[in-house]
């Protein structure tokens, strides 16, 4: 349990994707509902969760994912609608990034990240 955010209310989940448990804190924003942190990291601006995304966790000082998901959105023909990452916890950010369709074949960036997932909300 989370004690609630003034004017919101804030839930508290523990969730296991790909085998691995994570906790993740959100709200509802509107009829959207909001990533507001994952294990300790937290967004200065909530992340939408809705559409296709691609949730990932990479080291804060290399910027060589987000430049890998550019290109693999460009060869995919897809675009970036949105993104968001999380204060830095351990030297890692979790990015939260909206697309306009999944990408068929996350290779490329695999090696760049921790971890990745790719979902359809």
């Amino acid at each position: 349990d989370t004690a609630p955010e003034p004017d919101s209310s804030t839930g508290l989940l523990q969730v296991s994707l790909q085998g691995t448990p994570h906790q993740v804190t959100g709200t509802v924003q509107g009829s959207t509902p909001v990533l507001r942190g994952i294990n300790g990291a937290t967004f200065k601006q909530p992340a939408p969760l809705s559409g296709p995304l691609l949730i990932y966790r990479a080291k804060a000082s290399d910027p060589s994912a987000l430049a890998t998901l550019t290109g693999l959105l460009s060869k995919a023909g897809a675009q970036l609608l949105s993104y968001h990452s999380s204060s830095t916890v351990a030297g890692e950010q979790w990015s939260v990034v909206g697309l306009s369709a999944p990408l068929p074949n996350l290779g490329e960036l695999k090696p760049r990240v921790t971890e990745i997932f790719q979902l359809h909300l």
